[in-house]
């Protein structure tokens, strides 16, 4: 990202595995991300306690509280719920993603993705595409 003077904009990362967070962090540090992680959605519930991103990625299928839990969380917060988040899947998870958009997901990416996809998928939603 060029110097305009604006800061980075931050991305919570949200998923139970550490190698898909490891790779997330690493592709969105190069383009000038910042990147917060958590590992499951009470973590992510507690992160949003203490920040504010511009952007939430966040997996479906998760220990303790899933993705869509944490997506109607995010609803009924007057804090949270003009965040957009974009959701990690696994191939087939069609109902959930139904149950995501309903609940105001962006859009999803589904797992594995290609590195490159993932940041302009990001941008996208953040309106960061050039023409």
């Amino acid at each position: 990202m060029e110097s305009t003077g604006m800061k980075p904009k931050r991305i919570l990362v949200v998923d139970d595995e550490a190698s898909l967070r490891t790779l997330v962090r690493a592709n969105l540090e190069v383009d000038g991300f910042e990147v917060s992680e958590a590992i499951d959605g009470v973590e992510a519930m507690n992160v949003l306690g203490e920040i504010i991103p511009d952007l939430i990625l966040l997996d479906i299928m998760m220990p303790r509280k899933d993705g869509i839990e944490v997506l109607e969380d995010l609803a009924s917060n007057e804090k949270l719920n003009n965040i957009p988040v974009i959701l990690l899947t696994a191939k087939g998870e069609q109902e959930d993603l139904e149950k995501g958009a309903a609940l105001g997901a962006r859009g999803h990416i589904t797992k594995p993705f290609d590195p490159e996809q993932m940041v302009r998928t990001v941008k996208a939603a953040l309106g960061m595409m050039r023409r």
